[in-house]
């Protein structure tokens, strides 16, 4: 096979895969919540108060700590978790 003739064959190849593929925006990231300020303060304190509190109990901690602020921030400003 000469060269040509595999190169024509990767552009088709790489063609037909780019036409197959679904176009999508980002809707379906969910980032809507960027634009509620005091839920992201919220989240911000959140991760300061787990990173602070992470120095005293270890740094095990803080993810878990991270966590119970990341819901109390979801319960008050979205009712859920």
């Amino acid at each position: 096979m000469t060269v040509s003739r595999a190169a024509l064959f990767a552009i088709v190849g790489i063609s037909s895969f780019v036409a197959s593929i679904q176009m999508s925006y980002a809707g379906g990231l969910g980032l809507d919540w960027l634009s509620n300020k005091p839920y992201v303060e919220c989240l911000k304190q959140a991760r300061m108060l787990a990173d602070v509190s992470s120095v005293m109990k270890g740094p095990a901690y803080r993810e878990a700590s991270y966590e119970r602020g990341r819901h109390q921030c979801n319960r008050q400003y979205y009712g859920h978790e």
